[in-house]
């Protein structure tokens, strides 16, 4: 669990964003590249690598968390339940769906219902960046 600070400005954002964006990927590489892309563009980012570890994290900070990238696939908790779960802490979460599928293929499962939507792994830069405009701007 690791907290990073904003670097660039949030170029696509007006006012500038003051919530972070918790981060929660079990592989290190994925994770670490969709913090980076978010950080490049001014905004504060937590990451976890366990279910549990980032409930953990929003249950500590969820005040100052604006949006929730999730993996669907940890090795600890379903996607399905720590979305649950997330739901559970704070009905009002916004969360974000990673997935290696197709985002057709987990947008129809009604365990996601109210998630904002689905990004297909790798991330592309311009589907990050509508998802956060979505969420926060």
């Amino acid at each position: 669990m690791a907290a990073r600070g904003a670097g660039y400005p949030a170029l696509m954002l007006k006012p500038p964003v003051t919530k972070a964006i918790l981060v929660i990927d079990d592989q290190p590489m994925a994770r670490s590249t969709l913090c980076r892309q978010l950080e490049y563009y001014g905004f504060t980012v937590l990451e976890a690598a366990t279910a549990i570890e980032g409930l953990r994290l929003y249950y500590q900070e969820r005040a100052k968390i604006g949006l929730v990238f999730l993996d669907m696939t940890l090795p600890d908790l379903s996607g399905e339940e720590t979305f649950a779960r997330l739901r559970k802490l704070d009905p009002k979460v916004k969360v974000a769906l990673c997935s290696e599928e197709m985002a057709t293929e987990v947008k129809g499962q009604e365990a996601f219902q109210g998630a904002l939507g689905v990004i297909k792994k790798p991330v592309r830069t311009d589907r990050l960046l509508a998802v956060v405009r979505k969420a926060l701007g």
